[in-house]
């Protein structure tokens, strides 16, 4: 219950848009309520997506419509088969044993929905069907969130520059934190929700295989997707070697989140006034909170974190890295707004100016945090010996 009700607050801070393309959330009523998402990726010439009906009260299945359009008008009425699958798996459930379990119900089999894209959001209308009887009909009023705005996570005022925040982390309790660090102030945003794309089911079951019978026939382990922690590892690796996923890369330190976040090389003059990011998440609060999820499927808003073992990934160890997994696009939004039911911060932000990057490499390198130590290989050597002989500006 407090994970929808965090959800459509979420959704409700920022609205509608220009396109039916993204992740819509909110409540529903009518014969029936609950939770409404719809994952809406866009094709040249449609639209395709995916709708998930999280009934109250009902905690084993949720209803399931995926849906494709004729064009890309922003009023679309499609019909489609209803499937009944399991929370957290997408296994399909049967009629029958859905009926055993509530003899007194009707089961909608088909579903009529009438999308219509406003300023304020998206507008959805569900006209279910048992044979060719209607059962009744479903109103909702859902939005996206602030994804694809400018971050409104204000960065802390009393650490602005690299001695501050060295000085500020040397004092926190081991284990207590994760970091991650980026070289741009965006969003927290997963690579996978940057993309074109939302629908998670079918990157769970197109992406995957495909990647999986590419990627092993180049690695000496076989990776057992079946298996929950061989599964982790495999996104994990595709996550670090470029692939979009819906993982957000972590680090036990922050001395390496701070190498990350200064990394890269400005390709013209620098801004004075430019700055890096350094995140800083309450992992051990957050985990004592929230139910910690590894599924992407037929789920409710959460942000869960992984500590997906290093198979084939030697770059994990020195790194110290962490994940989390996440089926939420304005991930920032949802974090502040847990944050304000429970009366915590979990996340907090650190804005350095870009300018130190000089400063902080050399130090970070005399610390053992450099390119060779956090990329074993030809490549890493490389990297640190020309910043060592031929400058870091």
């Amino acid at each position: 219950m407090l994970t929808s009700l965090i959800a459509e607050s979420v959704a409700t801070r920022d609205s509608g848009g220009t396109s039916v393309r993204g992740q819509w959330q909110g409540t529903f009523d009518g014969y029936a309520k609950g939770y409404l998402t719809i994952e809406i990726d866009e094709h040249d010439q449609h639209f395709s997506g995916r709708a998930c009906l999280f009934e109250e009260g009902n905690q084993v299945v949720v209803f399931v419509v995926e849906f494709a359009s004729v064009d890309k008008a922003p009023t679309q009425v499609v019909r489609s088969s209803i499937s009944i699958q399991r929370i957290a798996d997408a296994n399909e459930v049967s009629r029958s044993e859905i009926q055993q379990a509530f003899p007194e119900s009707v089961i909608p089999e088909r579903v009529e929905l009438a999308l219509n894209l406003t300023q304020k959001g998206l507008r959805v209308v569900a006209t279910t069907y048992s044979d060719q009887t209607p059962i009744g009909k479903l109103t909702a009023f859902l939005n996206k969130g602030a994804a694809d705005k400018k971050s409104k996570l204000a960065a802390d005022k009393r650490t602005r520059t690299w001695e501050k925040f060295k000085v500020m982390v040397g004092r926190l309790p081991p284990d207590r934190y994760m970091f991650r660090g980026q070289p741009v102030s965006n969003r927290l945003r997963t690579s996978f929700h940057r993309t074109n794309r939302r629908n998670l089911h079918r990157f769970l079951n197109h992406d995957i295989p495909m990647l999986h019978g590419i990627v092993t026939s180049k690695t000496s382990h076989y990776f057992d997707l079946k298996d929950n922690i061989q599964n982790a590892a495999f996104w994990n690796l595709l996550q670090h070697h470029g692939y979009p996923t819906p993982l957000l890369d972590w680090t036990h330190s922050p001395y390496v989140a701070a190498y990350f976040a200064f990394r890269e090389k400005a390709a013209a003059a620098v801004d004075p006034k430019r700055t890096i990011r350094i995140f800083m998440f309450d992992r051990a609060e957050w985990v004592k909170d929230y139910r910690q999820l590894s599924s992407v499927v037929n789920v409710r808003p959460h942000f869960s974190i992984l500590n997906p073992i290093s198979l084939e990934n030697p770059r994990a160890l020195p790194q110290q890295a962490v994940c989390s997994i996440t089926t939420v696009d304005d991930v920032e939004t949802y974090l502040e707004l847990c944050g304000e039911v429970g009366g915590k911060t979990y996340l907090k932000v650190f804005e350095l100016p870009y300018i130190q990057r000089a400063e902080v490499l050399t130090d970070l390198r005399l610390m053992g945090v450099s390119a060779g130590s956090l990329f074993p290989g030809i490549d890493g050597a490389c990297e640190e010996m020309r910043l060592k002989n031929f400058g870091v500006g």
